[in-house]
């Protein structure tokens, strides 16, 4: 009787073993499907140009070499352009040229051009366009429209999303497709952006490609892969996509909101001395001048309790029924479209209170970012390389020169350009000189300087005696004879060859 039992049972979940095999095995094929269906939309991105991160080349621009890579990108359905791309952008950054080729038309390949980028890759997002007759060049090769993708319309993403990801790994010349899932979120801060995390492969050349849901919509960009570990991918969010889409054609900005200042986590001492009733909510420690917290009229130690109604933890981090995934002040806030107004809910003077701020653009107030080879200027003198000090010189010295990296942040004025020496070449009368790499410029003939242009008028002047000091203290006397040429801003992109 028992044994019966046990064997009606049996046969009960095999039936239902197989039901589930069925569907599953019905799911994946029809996913298999929608995602080749798609592959139309994903491109082949083609550069030419210069890396731009070697650091000899960083302190010596002349050094640059022409080099080629490959990336992968995608046409997106948007309100703005027919015909732009989405790709990462370490894809396109400091890209002399730039074509893409298609599934739709064979080997034919087209001209593109950047309208924009995120400079310090955060998050990584290049816009990228046809350029000018290419849209209908396409079209007539290919005798049909492009199939292009849409992003996902909601932010039901959850742990275990499953996902396809499309691109051209490798310099592959046909499309490449690997399934994974959504296996984690990396949350962002101030200066960096949220990513979903994917166990989907991930390979150079791959970066730039759509990342899709079971639905066909976009989730996000594949981006990179965690080097030490293996099945651990990083993909660029959707929702950054529409928000820079935004930025770029309505606001002329590839910048993303900021709030414009910095937090201290609340504890219950604070809370206790602040007469609040909970230790919710993050403290306002500093105000930019600048920017939304400046704009909301907020005073340090003005403690943030909801943000667009919506109740923030003491750790920053939004209060909601959506347990899947937390979501901090600064990631929240790069998701808010450049001008939008935004309502806070305060403790001060131990009373609540409700004000209003508009969402700015960031803009950075320290030492700025130089990703792009062709925005690194410099002027040549006595065998004496300037430049003015970028995030990039300094990570340059902080590889190769540890006590120069710390002596310029010591004396870092946010409110100066500093021109910097980054080279020094050999039998130059500056080496002649003793003068180092690191040097800041301070003065010649006893005029401040104010930056590189005021830095070739002042030599342009046609002095017989220059006399130049550094602020280290260094001392330097340079002639010029009357067939010596006139002393120029030179661009690095002039030494590409």
């Amino acid at each position: 009787m028992n044994s019966l039992f046990i064997w009606k049972i049996g046969v009960k979940s095999i039936t239902i073993q197989i039901d589930f095999l069925k569907r599953d095995h019905f799911m994946n094929t029809k996913f298999i499907e929608l995602a080749r269906s798609k592959m139309g939309a994903v491109v082949q991105i083609y550069a030419e140009g210069y890396a731009g991160e070697e650091v000899k080349s960083i302190l010596n621009p002349r050094l640059g070499d022409l080099k080629d890579w490959s990336g992968s990108g995608f046409f997106i359905q948007n309100d703005y352009a027919q015909d732009i791309i989405i790709t990462n952008a370490h894809v396109a950054k400091n890209a002399k040229s730039l074509e893409i080729m298609t599934m739709l038309t064979s080997e034919e390949t087209f001209q593109v051009e950047l309208i924009g980028l995120v400079k310090n890759n955060e998050p990584d997002i290049a816009i990228l366009k046809l350029k000018k007759g290419e849209l209908k060049r396409l079209k007539s090769i290919a005798k049909k429209e492009i199939p292009y993708l849409s992003l996902k319309n909601d932010m039901n993403i959850t742990r275990g999303t499953s996902i396809k990801a499309i691109g051209y790994p490798m310099g592959m010349t046909e499309p490449n497709i690997t399934a994974g899932e959504i296996t984690n979120f990396i949350s962002g801060d101030r200066m960096s952006a949220e990513k979903f995390v994917t166990d989907a492969a991930i390979n150079p050349g791959n970066s730039g490609g759509p990342a899709i849901d079971e639905e066909g919509f976009v989730v996000g960009i594949n981006t990179s892969i965690y080097q030490d570990a293996d099945n651990i991918g990083f993909i660029t969010p959707f929702m950054f996509i529409e928000i820079i889409l935004k930025n770029i054609f309505e606001n002329d900005s590839v910048c993303f909101s900021d709030i414009g200042g910095s937090f201290q986590k609340n504890s219950q001492d604070i809370a206790n001395a602040l007469g609040m009733p909970s230790n919710t909510g993050i403290i306002v420690s500093s105000i930019e001048k600048e920017g939304f917290l400046a704009s909301a009229k907020l005073k340090t130690e003005d403690v943030i309790i909801s943000f667009n109604n919506t109740p923030i933890d003491r750790h920053g981090i939004f209060i909601t029924d959506e347990h899947y995934h937390r979501r901090n002040i600064f990631d929240a806030f790069k998701l808010i479209p450049i001008g939008q107004k935004i309502s806070l809910d305060i403790w001060r003077d131990k009373k609540r209170m409700s004000l209003t701020g508009v969402s700015s653009a960031y803009r950075p107030k320290k030492i700025t970012a130089k990703p792009i080879i062709k925005e690194r200027d410099f002027v040549d003198m006595w065998g004496l390389t300037v430049q003015a000090l970028s995030y990039e010189i300094l990570e340059s010295f902080n590889a190769t020169n540890v006590y120069t990296f710390y002596q310029i942040l010591k004396n870092f004025d946010e409110n100066k350009e500093r021109l910097i020496v980054t080279h020094v070449e050999k039998e130059s009368p500056a080496y002649q000189q003793e003068w180092s790499i690191g040097e800041v410029l301070t003065s010649i003939n006893n005029f401040p300087i104010r930056d590189l242009q005021h830095l070739t008028e002042i030599l342009n002047e046609q002095q017989d005696l220059y006399k130049i000091k550094s602020e280290e203290g260094t001392l330097g006397f340079f002639k010029r004879n009357n067939r010596q040429k006139e002393i120029k801003i030179v661009n690095p992109t002039m030494f590409l060859k």
